[in-house]
This record gives C-alpha cells, sequence and structure tokens, in this order.
C-alpha cells in the first residue's frame, strides 16, 4: 500500500510545490513555470485520504514527465496527457505485481481493492482496466 507520506516525499524529491487552493469546478490543476512546478489542490473539494492520494499521484505524473497543456490546448492534446498522468500513476503507485497478488489473497472486487490500497475505487477501476488492455496488447 502506498502511504500518503510516500506521496509528500515525492513531491519532496522532485521540487514540486503543494498549495491548497480553490481552483474552480477542478479539484486540482499543476502549473508548470520556468521548469518549477506546483500542483494547487483544493481540499475541500476531495472528501478522503484516498481521493488525496489518487489526486497527488496523477497531479505528480504532469510534473515528473513535463506532461502538462496550455488552458487553450485542443481536447484530443488534453486528453493525451490526461491518459499519461493516469497511466504513469498506476505503474508507479499501483504495479500490477502488487495488483494481481491483492487478487491472489483474495480481494476480487474493486472496493475491496479500493480498502486495501487505500484509493479510490475509480482510480481501482482505471488501473484494472489499464492492465487488461496491456496483457490483450501484449497476448492478444
Amino acid at each position: 500500500m502506498v502511504e500518503l507520506a510516500a506521496l509528500y516525499s515525492d513531491l519532496k524529491k522532485q521540487n514540486i510545490y503543494l498549495f491548497s487552493y480553490n481552483v474552480g469546478p477542478e479539484k486540482s490543476v499543476t502549473l508548470e513555470m520556468n521548469h518549477k512546478y506546483a500542483i494547487f489542490a483544493d481540499f475541500f473539494q476531495i472528501d478522503s485520504t484516498a481521493e488525496i492520494k489518487r489526486t497527488l499521484a496523477h497531479e505528480i505524473r504532469h510534473c515528473a514527465t513535463g506532461c502538462t497543456h496550455k488552458i487553450c490546448s485542443p481536447l484530443d492534446l488534453v486528453q493525451k496527457h490526461e491518459y499519461k498522468a493516469n497511466r504513469w500513476a498506476i505503474e508507479q503507485y499501483l504495479p500490477f505485481e502488487k495488483l494481481n497478488a491483492a487478487i491472489i489473497e483474495g480481494y476480487n472486487e474493486a472496493w475491496q481493492l479500493a480498502e486495501y490500497f487505500d484509493f479510490p475505487e475509480d482510480f481501482i477501476n482505471k488501473a484494472v482496466d489499464y492492465y487488461e488492455i496491456s496483457m490483450e496488447r501484449k497476448f492478444g
């Protein structure tokens, strides 16, 4: 299981600033200026530790890879960057080996895995979908 402290440690290692700020309808945004990154998260819209972890994992990816976009970017570019952010967060914080081991232990439902890993159920579903698609591509 990934502890919240590990995510904060990753923020510190990568010199990413974290601010609690109302960012409108979004729960969080990442901004880049002169190759420095800041995450602005509206913690009043985030209702659990699991959701904080998912949010930070996703936004750290934007910073770690420099995959940010302008507000006026076309939708296909935004979707591409968001997909990459989710993929990186899954691989980094919910690797296949750990997910598979939990399933072998008997955590078969998404809600069980969500409780086990302390991530939101939608993040678990994205991870399962991602790994299923990866396996299909790899093994046909």
